[in-house]
């Protein structure tokens, strides 16, 4: 029985102590939310900024998701509230191929948009945003749930941006989503400070 017990424990251990560092990181990343985060359908009062950052997502057979659906949305109802002179899309080529052609379709000047197609991860997208828009600020159009990581990473990266809620409706997948969010915030708080210690 003995022997049997500490065969289990390794395995309860490496699966145990992942958990708990994803957990001790999204709360590390969403417990430090300070600032009153706005919305986007509430934008009439919103201090202008230089630009419109629009993180890629999910697009399958040529359709874009609902979530990325709105974050285009959310950009556009800024340009034309006049919050922003500009969008920036940012994604992997095939995701911004396809946020182009949704902005364009809906009237949107294309001199006013610019691409990053380099954009992989969340991280990548607000240094290369950075290194190319230096000095610029930016509101970055995503979900509720993902403000904290993606403010965090701006601020890492050191670009001046707040992240701005675009949520229209109750996503279907959002269980699923909030599970994932547990991860990618222990990814995220790890880039963040890898990235700080590297550049001292």
């Amino acid at each position: 029985m003995n022997h049997r017990k500490k065969r289990i424990w390794p395995w309860l251990l490496s699966g145990l102590l992942p958990a708990v560092f994803s957990f001790f990181a999204y709360r590390k990343l969403h417990g430090k939310q300070k600032r009153a985060v706005p919305d986007v359908f509430f934008c009439e009062a919103l201090k202008k900024r230089d630009g419109i950052l629009v993180p890629g997502a999910l697009v399958k057979n040529g359709v874009i998701g609902a979530q990325l659906k709105d974050r285009l949305d959310g950009a556009l109802r800024l340009y034309r509230s006049g919050i922003g002179s500009c969008i920036l899309v940012s994604g992997t080529a095939r995701e911004v191929k396809f946020m182009k052609m949704y902005l364009l379709l809906r009237g949107f000047p294309e001199d006013k948009l610019y691409e990053d197609r380099n954009g992989f991860d969340t991280f990548q997208t607000m240094k290369n945003t950075q290194s190319a828009f230096q000095g610029k600020t930016f509101y970055v159009c995503t979900q509720k749930l993902y403000i904290p990581r993606t403010d965090y990473l701006a601020e890492t990266a050191g670009l001046d941006a707040h992240g701005i809620i675009v949520d229209s409706m109750i996503y279907r997948n959002r269980h699923k989503d909030r599970l994932r969010e547990y991860f990618a915030a222990s990814k995220a708080w790890m880039e963040g400070v890898y990235y700080r210690w590297n550049r001292h």
